[in-house]
């Protein structure tokens, strides 16, 4: 799996699997689908998984085709485990197709995760809505309305487009810099939004710092909203530490900084 695969990550289906049945099965906590989260940036991407039950009820995690069942990787939990409950894996590396994810417990539980890896520029497909076929050819078809008569959305549907739209963008946005001497400007872009944060360089161990707006100004100067806040300062860090700052490099986020320095991590 040394070869990176850029397309979109969709997860498919969840299950949890019991191999033995006896009364510890009822102790043991469920994976749902709140515990699965996937992460696009531009040249990363993530799926993290948030054990329901303690890292030490597991024992490994392992990954197949899931229609020939080759195993493509495999790894203790103990190896990959950040935390008690956390798995970050590093999705780049899957080859498009329909790929299982296996955890293993020792009390005979599986977390079982089936994805599906798109090829690159490629993206999930809206489902077509085919009309129910009624056997009265007479009647005209349902259409729902509102109180005044107007045809109400299909909602499913919307938010579907939405999900995909979303992911569009983000594999769309990048980083940019303006070079000004020992200052500049790094640049988010974002489809049409545009935002531009002050850099200087520093001093001693610390190579340079991006200015960004902290909480209590986010929203008014960005135009982002809150929850947006943690993804796009974390992306603009990594694009900056790849781009800019090279190996042997790591950045620390504050409220009102993001600081890059050398050497070991503090």
């Amino acid at each position: 799996m040394e070869s990176s695969y850029f397309g979109v990550v969709e997860l498919t289906s969840l299950e949890n699997v019991f191999l033995t049945h006896n009364e510890l099965n009822k102790e043991i906590n469920l994976l749902d689908e709140s515990g699965i989260k996937l992460v696009y940036y531009s040249d990363c991407q993530q799926l993290i998984i948030w054990l329901p039950n303690d890292w030490r009820a597991y024992v490994d995690i392992e990954i197949k085709h899931l229609l020939s069942e080759e195993t493509i990787w495999r790894k203790e939990i103990s190896e990959i485990i950040s935390g008690s409950i956390k798995i970050i894996l590093d999705t780049l590396p899957f080859p498009p197709g329909d790929l299982s994810i296996t955890i293993s417990g020792k009390d005979s539980i599986q977390h079982i995760i089936n994805i599906k890896k798109y090829e690159e520029g490629v993206f999930p497909e809206l489902p077509e809505i085919v009309p129910e076929i009624e056997t009265d050819y007479d009647k005209a078809p349902i259409i729902y309305r509102d109180g005044f008569g107007n045809i109400i959305p299909d909602q499913d549907l919307i938010m579907r487009g939405n999900i995909v739209n979303d992911l569009k963008r983000k594999f769309s946005r990048k980083v940019k810099y303006e070079d000004q001497g020992r200052s500049g400007k790094v640049i988010f872009i974002d489809g049409d939004k545009v935002l531009r944060f002050y850099s200087e360089m520093g001093g001693g161990n610390c190579i340079f710092y991006i200015n960004i707006p902290p909480k209590d100004h986010w929203i008014k100067e960005t135009d982002y909203s809150l929850e947006e806040r943690d993804e796009i300062i974390q992306f603009v860090a990594e694009s900056a530490l790849r781009d800019q700052a090279g190996s042997g490099a790591y950045f620390e986020i504050g409220d009102k900084w993001i600081t890059f320095f050398y050497g070991p991590k503090r």
